[in-house]
């Protein structure tokens, strides 16, 4: 990326700042230590036969003539200028393909290409040369055709079709993911694990036990009075607002017995957090109609038959009522009662404690991954973050901040959803859930992470309805066992697994129990493909996208 100046303020009309544009170096010229350029611009889409403008700047060092760059006005003097590798004239000429031969870019392949020109063939159809920027075909030109127009310089991302297709999604969906990768690396930097709050909640619940909570909940709103906290000083006490949020978290973590049902794994689920905001959605939304869910009221109490609608209550007062509601075994949540509501209000009632001036000196510092501005790994599992310094400080502060830290984790997981959720050109969509259920096990506590990925083809005229594809992956790390992940393929009605253990005795313990799986996945009337186990960690899942974005302009 090159800075460049203005030499001629009326360029400023050819170019307004904010404005990109693709752009050929005519000319470099060295004077007085800087270098002056006559850049000669792309030919707009709106006036095609126009003559391409040139407009003059200065650079801080040589350019190459012929060299061919994206360059963008930050303001009415000042240029930014991105050079295209590979662009420079070379000895021969960049093999151009019609078609992509399936040992190079195999099915699945994500390319990345630049724009280099554009033709309109038709009402419906543009013929496109695109080049190649990564990977073994680097500096490959691409003959394509579309039906919707691609601006000279763009970068295009896309994955390669079963048919030797490129499968591009639309302009505003690049866009959405870019916004979603500087959020992934914002939550990334900022998240922690689930169990070092779990454990300091576990402890501050122990710690109020011997105390008699007061009849009426209402009451302990108005109350200061608690506990205080362990290690802290006589000053710090936990407020009753606190410590009834401390017992909503913790009603939210699921144990393994719940696990071993299928309405027990249903309920866990929903309550991870992942599907927090759509649910508030549908709960106002049967507020607005006076049909509060279950025959409750926000505030808790019943509704009585023929009411009139609801009245909106704040989003503090809403998410502290659901966190407040009993968590009953077997049973599906409330919209809007899950783990990252029950965390929110923990998040608020702790802030309330907390001087404001202390508020500021709070903020998370950065993970291991903030180093650089690259984007975060897109990978699964999630990488743990243990907050050590933190869990072993018993203040208000650690605790808002362990808080906030979990927080952005599930939202990570939020965000990798949507992220790698996407619907293609051809129809087809795949479908993708990401998300973390914290389990108990006696006084420990553990987490599983779990992935699930919907595959579906385009429907026809002669099938308008197909058969979705699924793959479900787990992750999770035992005492004794290590981290360990399984990973399960369904499709019409067959089913293949695989499991990947980091210790060998892990992996032969699991060699011993694949023909009890496989009698277990044959009752439940389960075609059974391939069983099989592997030292290591798998390969990556196929994700719709690469969650790579390149930034134009910093």
């Amino acid at each position: 990326m090159v800075a460049l100046k203005l030499l001629r303020p009326i360029d400023a009309l050819l170019l307004p700042p904010g404005q990109t544009s693709r752009a050929e170096v005519v000319s470099s010229t060295p004077q007085g230590g800087q270098f002056n350029l006559v850049l000669r611009l792309a030919q707009q889409q709106t006036n095609p036969t126009a003559p391409r403008a040139e407009i003059s700047a200065t650079s801080p060092r040589a350019i190459a003539n012929g060299t061919q760059a994206l360059i963008q006005a930050v303001s009415q003097t000042q240029l930014m200028a991105i050079l295209q590798p590979g662009d420079k004239p070379a000895t021969g000429p960049a093999a151009t393909l019609t078609r992509l031969d399936p040992g190079q870019f195999p099915p699945g392949t994500t390319v990345q290409a630049r724009v280099i020109s554009q033709q309109q063939v038709d009402q419906a159809r543009f013929a496109v040369l695109a080049k190649v920027l990564q990977g073994a075909n680097s500096g490959m030109n691409l003959s394509l055709t579309t039906n919707k127009p691609l601006e000279p310089g763009s970068l295009l991302t896309a994955r390669v079709g079963a048919q030797g297709e490129l499968r591009v999604p639309d302009p505003g969906r690049q866009v959405l993911q870019q916004v979603l990768s500087q959020g992934l690396r914002e939550t990334l930097q900022r998240q922690g694990s689930v169990e070092p709050l779990l454990n300091r909640l576990q402890q501050l619940a122990s710690a109020t036990t011997s105390q008699t909570a007061p009849a009426n909940p209402a009451q302990s709103a108005g109350s200061t009075a608690g506990t205080a906290l362990p290690g802290a000083t006589a000053g710090d006490k936990l407020a009753a607002q606190v410590q009834n949020a401390v017992r909503q978290v913790l009603q939210q973590v699921a144990t393994p017995a719940q696990l071993m049902t299928s309405k027990g794994v249903e309920q866990a689920v929903q309550r991870s957090g992942l599907f927090l905001e759509p649910n508030l959605t549908q709960l106002a939304n049967l507020l607005k109609g006076g049909q509060a869910p279950a025959g409750a009221r926000a505030d808790g109490t019943a509704a009585p038959a023929g009411s009139a609608p609801l009245p909106q209550p704040a989003l503090a007062k809403l998410l502290s009522a659901l966190a407040a509601l009993p968590v009953t075994p077997g049973a599906p949540p409330l919209p809007g009662a899950d783990l990252k509501a029950a965390l929110i209000n923990l998040l608020v009632n702790v802030q309330q404690q907390v001087p404001p001036t202390a508020l500021k000196a709070l903020t998370l510092p950065p993970g291991p991954w903030a180093q650089g501005m690259g984007p975060p790994p897109s990978g699964f599992p999630l990488p743990s973050r243990a907050m050590q310094a933190l869990a072993e400080t018993p203040d208000l502060g650690s605790l808002l901040r362990m808080t906030a830290a979990l927080l952005s984790r599930i939202q990570h997981h939020q965000l990798q959803s949507l992220g790698q959720s996407q619907t293609f050109s051809d129809g087809s969509t795949q479908t993708t859930w990401q998300l973390e259920i914290p389990l108990r096990d006696g006084q420990q506590f553990n987490h599983v992470q779990v992935r699930i990925q919907r595959d579906d083809e385009a429907t026809t005229r002669k099938s308008a309805e197909q058969t979705p594809f699924w793959e479900v992956r787990l992750a999770f790390t035992l005492d004794h066992l290590g981290s360990l992940q399984a990973i399960a393929k369904l499709y019409k009605g067959r089913v293949n697994t695989q499991f990947w253990a980091e210790q060998p005795h892990t992996l032969s313990l699991l060699n011993g129990e694949l023909t009890l799986l496989r009698d277990r996945l044959l009752a439940k009337g389960l075609e059974v493909g391939e069983i099989s186990c592997h030292q290591g960690t798998p390969p990556q899942p196929n994700q719709a996208l690469q969650q790579r974005w390149i930034d134009e302009v910093t």
